[in-house]
């Protein structure tokens, strides 16, 4: 009977045993909030750790932008950190140096300049001289003397010792920053990157996902390595969704775009991909590696984990040629053969042979699908311009396009942009994305507007300058309805080019001889030149011209203005 009336005690003592536990274990975890160490709780960013991760702060000197400086020098700072996240790199060091010769003990634009120099040293070793190895090792010097023992010495001799060959030692300087101070960027960067150099994915992984997070998604740096792991690893579906996101946010990185144009050569995409290379160049023109990615296109094999043989899309298409050969030796009528084998000779970029098996084709059968546009595409051997401008520039016109937002103020090619401006300039007030590049300098956009469909086409010189713009606008609707007078089209665009420029001097129409006979307006002051002019005869198109004056010959003629007006 006692051992039954002892049994409630039991389970009351066991009770108050588990809360007071419970109550002493929550009072731990309220103490080691308070002094144990702090943590950084990142935001959910795309391709970051998960929302609600937390970052052990660690040990570091404030590195965020100081606010106790004259308004005009934190505006400098400011501008040197966008020139830097813009590519402008060399024009942000002298802002930096200029501040450090006001403020010699301000850490903010000295680890900024140490981190360009580092940068350039690894990346552009050509152009880093004696002078920048100097300043950077009074740089690293003063930051080592300063900051002693701390996260920062560390890192810069990390980034010194990989400098000299030492590798194995670099990357064990390299973690302990990660472990000293765990929310420094650079610090994550600088060894995720290492650890991708050894082919250490995974943990290389982690390391740029938590720097993507601790930039709150605003490093370039962070979306190129991830995007690059991935592809190392041979997971080419994911390093495309991070380039398509990352692309969005930054699309004129080289380094992005770069990776890009590999994917797209991997499926075979040759014009794709020179397209892209292309546009690298244009804003990049000394970039080598775009350079030698142009000049191998198709002969990239794609990376991967545990492939002992990879081919390239240029050996594949090679292996389709020796199988087609004999069978189009054995069977020389079937002529969907004949195409395939002019397909694979194609893909592996053997123009003349491509040619040949079209040229054939055509002599069996003239009426033969599509074989006037194989023909076309063969051509691009004897052609300066681009590969994707020969394959694509007929079918481009016909492809659904997205849809480019004009205001009425910027219709007719009048961008807002000065002559003489850089692609650089240009394609930050107009989207990249809109245009495609259709030879050297020149870029072009589409977009349809019932029932007209308008191709407008910006030119560079040779400087890459900007310098003119050619429009073309098409009527699609079956009735032109001009009935011997000037057609509806043109008509509309002379209204609405006179509510932008203001109204211009009609020239009527002038017979040009060859059975041309234009009909034009003209806009002219002293930096622009304007001509709005149909050609008789061909009533549903409408050409304009919009140059900067200083590029046109003096004493022009009506007539000697049409093949400005038919160049594009």
């Amino acid at each position: 009977m006692a051992q039954w009336n002892n049994a409630p005690r039991k389970a009351a003592y066991l009770f108050l045993t588990l809360c007071l536990g419970a109550f002493l274990a929550f009072l731990g975890f309220k103490i080691y909030q308070v002094y144990g160490p702090s943590h950084i709780a990142v935001k959910g960013v795309t391709f970051g750790l998960g929302a609600g991760s937390t970052i052990v702060k660690g040990e570091l000197p404030d590195m965020k932008m100081p606010t106790h400086l004259p308004p005009q020098v934190e505006a400098q700072l400011k501008r040197a950190d966008e020139l830097y996240n813009s590519g402008g790199g060399e024009l942000s060091v002298e802002i930096y140096e200029s501040i450090i010769a006001l403020y010699p003990e301000l850490l903010y634009p000295l680890w900024k300049e140490v981190n360009l120099l580092f940068d350039k040293a690894m990346e552009d070793s050509l152009n880093f001289k004696e002078a920048d190895l100097e300043k950077l090792h009074n740089i690293t010097d003063k930051l080592k003397n300063s900051y002693p023992g701390s996260a920062i010495s560390l890192y810069v001799e990390s980034k010194a010792l990989y400098q000299r060959g030492s590798e194995t030692s670099a990357i064990e300087l390299a973690k302990a920053v990660t472990e000293k101070a765990p929310q420094l960027l650079e610090g994550r960067l600088w060894y995720g990157g290492l650890l991708l150099k050894e082919s250490r994915f995974l943990e290389a992984t982690h390391q740029i996902k938590t720097a993507i997070s601790l930039s709150e998604g605003n490093s370039q740096k962070s979306y190129e390595t991830l995007a690059e792991i991935y592809h190392n690893r041979g997971l080419l579906d994911s390093a495309a969704m991070v380039l398509e996101y990352s692309l969005s946010k930054f699309p004129v990185n080289p380094k992005l775009l770069l990776l890009q144009g590999y994917i797209e050569e991997y499926k075979g995409h040759f014009d794709k991909a020179e397209n892209i290379y292309q546009r690298i160049l244009v804003f990049n023109p000394s970039y080598q590696k775009a350079e030698i990615a142009k000049a191998t296109l198709g002969e990239k094999s794609p990376p991967g984990e545990g492939k002992n043989i990879t081919l390239s899309p240029q050996d594949k298409a090679q292996v389709a040629i020796d199988i087609l050969n004999p069978l189009v030796d054995k069977y020389p009528e079937n002529l969907p053969l004949k195409e395939a084998l002019g397909i694979a000779y194609l893909k592996s970029r053997q123009f003349d042979m491509a040619r040949f098996q079209f040229q054939e084709i055509q002599k069996q059968d003239s009426e033969y699908p599509d074989i006037q546009q194989r023909i076309q595409e063969t051509m691009v051997k004897n052609s300066k311009e681009s590969l994707a401008a020969h394959l694509n520039r007929a079918l481009d016109s016909l492809r659904d396009v997205p849809q480019t937002k004009h205001d009425f103020t910027t219709m007719l090619g009048h961008y807002l942009v000065r002559y003489g401006a850089s692609p650089k300039e240009f394609f930050k007030k107009y989207a990249i994305t809109n245009f495609r590049p259709v030879k050297t300098n020149v870029w072009q956009e589409s977009f349809y507007i019932a029932p007209y469909m308008h191709t407008y086409t910006v030119v560079f010189d040779e400087q890459n300058r900007f310098r003119n713009v050619h429009v073309l606008v098409v009527d699609s609707s079956s009735n032109s309805n001009h009935l011997g007078i000037a057609p509806e089209v043109y008509t509309r665009l002379l209204k609405q080019n006179s509510r932008i420029s203001g109204i211009g001097n009609n020239t009527g129409e002038t017979d040009c001889g060859d059975n041309l006979v234009l009909d034009a307006t003209v806009w002219e002051t002293q930096d622009n030149f304007e001509m709005l002019a149909r050609i008789v005869g061909t009533p549903k198109e409408v050409r304009m011209i919009r140059y900067d004056k200083k590029a046109l010959p003096e004493g022009l003629k009506l007539c000697d203005y049409a093949k400005y007006l038919m160049e594009f």
